[in-house]
C-alpha cells in the first residue's frame, strides 16, 4: 500500500516542526518586524504594506539562490553535503546560543515623520532583505536540515521550504501593517515578551543543531 506522505513526496522531512520553528523565527522581533511597525504608525497603513510586500519578495530573491544553489552544490558531492550539514549545525547553535545570552535591546517603537512614495517603502523594504548576509546564512543552514538525504539534489523541497517562510512572514507583516498601532502599544508595553521569544527560539535552533549534527542521514 502506497504511503500519502505528501510532504515526504517532495523530499521534505518534519514538515510540522519545519512550520513551528519558522513562525517562531518570523514573528520573534527583528529589523522585518521593526521596519513595518515603524513605517506603519508614522506613513500608514498603506505604507506597511508596501514595506511587508517588499520584504517578503526579498525572501522569494533568498529562497531563489537556496533553491538552485544548494541542489547543485550538494548534488556534486557528497562531501558538500557533509560540509554543508556541519556548518548548518554549527550555525544553527550559534544563533541559538545568542538568542539566549543576548541581552533584550529594549527597543522603542516611535512614529518617525519623514515621508515616502509608497514604491519607496517597497524597494527600500525589498533591497534590505535581499541585502542582508544573515538570511542568506540563514536559508543555507536552515533549509537543508528539513530536506531528505534522497531528495538533496532536487530544488523542489527547497523552493516548498522557502515558499512557506516567505507566506509566513507575508501574513506576519501585513498584520503588523494593519494592526500597526496597537502592536506597537503591546510591543512597547510588555518588553518581557521580547526576550521570551529570543529565549524560546534559541532553544529550539540549539537543540535543532545538536540533532542535525547527530543525524546520520
Amino acid at each position: 500500500m502506497k504511503q500519502t506522505n505528501h510532504p515526504h513526496m517532495y523530499g521534505i522531512e518534519n514538515l510540522s516542526a519545519f512550520i513551528l520553528t519558522a513562525i517562531i523565527v518570523v514573528i520573534s522581533p527583528g529589523v522585518d518586524t521593526i521596519m513595518v511597525l515603524t513605517r506603519s504608525i508614522s506613513k500608514g497603513k498603506t505604507a506597511g504594506l508596501y514595506s511587508a510586500i517588499g520584504v517578503s519578495m526579498g525572501l522569494l530573491i533568498h529562497t531563489s539562490a537556496a533553491t538552485f544553489g544548494l541542489s547543485l552544490i550538494l548534488a556534486k558531492s557528497a562531501f558538500a553535503y557533509s560540509l554543508i550539514k556541519y556548518l548548518g549545525a554549527a550555525y544553527l547553535i550559534y544563533i541559538g546560543y545568542k538568542s539566549i545570552t543576548a541581552k533584550s535591546a529594549q527597543t522603542e517603537l516611535v512614529a518617525k515623520a519623514k515621508s515616502g512614495s509608497n514604491f519607496k517603502m517597497f524597494y527600500t523594504a525589498f533591497l534590505s532583505d535581499v541585502l542582508n548576509p544573515k538570511i542568506a546564512i540563514f536559508f543555507l543552514a536552515f533549509l537543508p536540515q528539513f530536506v531528505n538525504h534522497a531528495a538533496i539534489n532536487s530544488p523542489a523541497p527547497y523552493f516548498i521550504l522557502g515558499s512557506i517562510i516567505l507566506l509566513i512572514t507575508l501574513i506576519w507583516c501585513t498584520a503588523l501593517a494593519l494592526l500597526g498601532s496597537k502592536i506597537a502599544v503591546l510591543f512597547n508595553k510588555h518588553k518581557r515578551a521580547e526576550e521570551i521569544m529570543n529565549k524560546t527560539s534559541g532553544f529550539i535552533f540549539i537543540i535543532l543543531g545538536i540533532k542535525v549534527a547527530l543525524t546520520e542521514k
